[in-house]
């Protein structure tokens, strides 16, 4: 194990599920790590916390010199309701963040910010960074005015962007498409219903996003939009046949028209180009069969 004894890390959102990843493998690795969180804080290294309200953040940056910032805090989900809250967040909550760092004049060695895939919108086929976003609805739109306001500060700060592709892993919230298929196995269901089974999406493990995460951190890139993407692609009928052979049994699909959106992309996959560029070190690659299996049984 690699040890970075006076490295600290801030990571807001850090009860999300992401932030709970990416805690665990940069404890593992040595570092110092604290976070964020809405919540009453269970950790004596976490900090309740409105990214909305600035004494909060200047409070916790004022206690702690953070040699790296990761920037999860946001409203992911992208069927919410409450669009203001969405815009509020992900966007003036970046720049909050971003504006107490400066009024403080601390300057951290990095500063990751996740941004989403979902700005692209739907452009068919494997997306670089190089494209012209245009994203379809308001949680990617959000992320994107968030990339465009944040860029004014890459003079400033040495900041990174990431566009993370699907990804999923245990723990992840129901409401998403991964999660509620394999939850409907664990409980036996006769049947699921589903929209568009013929569909192609990255669904990378978020153990191989954390490691991206951490690699990035450590690199020398900065000023910067960087997907971070496998290009492995895969249908919502081969999820359920590798679910079938995990759970030993078939589900019936039935397809509901409500949930199959209109004009829906074949293929949605990031290039790899770029990131291979920045990072040097192998990142271990990961079998969507294991990630299955991982979830099932936890």
């Amino acid at each position: 194990m690699e040890v970075h004894s006076k490295i600290n890390v801030l990571i807001t959102g850090i009860t999300g599920f992401t932030g709970v990843h990416l805690e665990k493998s940069l404890t593992q690795q040595g570092y110092a790590v604290y976070g964020t969180t809405l919540s009453t804080p269970t950790s004596k290294n976490h900090f309740k916390c409105n990214i909305l309200e600035e004494d909060s953040l200047i409070d916790i940056l004022n206690k702690i010199k953070f040699n790296y910032i990761i920037h999860l805090a946001a409203i992911s989900f992208v069927a919410a309701k409450d669009q203001k809250s969405i815009y509020n967040v992900n966007i003036f909550g970046t720049l909050n963040l971003l504006n107490v760092v400066e009024k403080l004049k601390i300057s951290p060695d990095k500063i990751l910010i996740a941004s989403s895939a979902a700005v692209y919108g739907n452009i068919d086929g494997e997306l670089t960074e190089e494209m012209c976003p245009n994203p379809v609805n308001h949680y990617g739109n959000s992320k994107l005015v968030m990339e465009n306001m944040v860029k004014q500060y890459f003079e400033r700060l040495n900041i990174v962007i990431v566009r993370p592709f699907n990804y999923t892993g245990i723990g992840q919230d129901p409401n998403f498409l991964i999660p509620k298929i394999v939850s409907h196995f664990k409980l036996k269901k006769s049947h699921i219903e589903l929209g568009n089974l013929n569909t192609f999406r990255e669904y990378n493990d978020v153990k191989y996003v954390t490691d991206i995460y951490i690699e990035l951190l450590k690199s020398t890139y900065k000023s910067g939009v960087i997907n971070v993407s496998s290009g492995n692609t895969y249908s919502i009928s081969e999820i359920i046949k590798l679910m079938g052979k995990i759970a030993n049994y078939s589900i019936e699909v039935k397809v509901n028209p409500d949930f199959i959106r209109e004009n829906e992309i074949k293929q949605l996959k990031g290039s790899t180009i770029n990131l291979e560029k920045i990072i040097t070190k192998k990142i271990e690659p990961f079998s969507i069969e294991n990630t299955l299996k991982e979830m099932y049984t936890s």
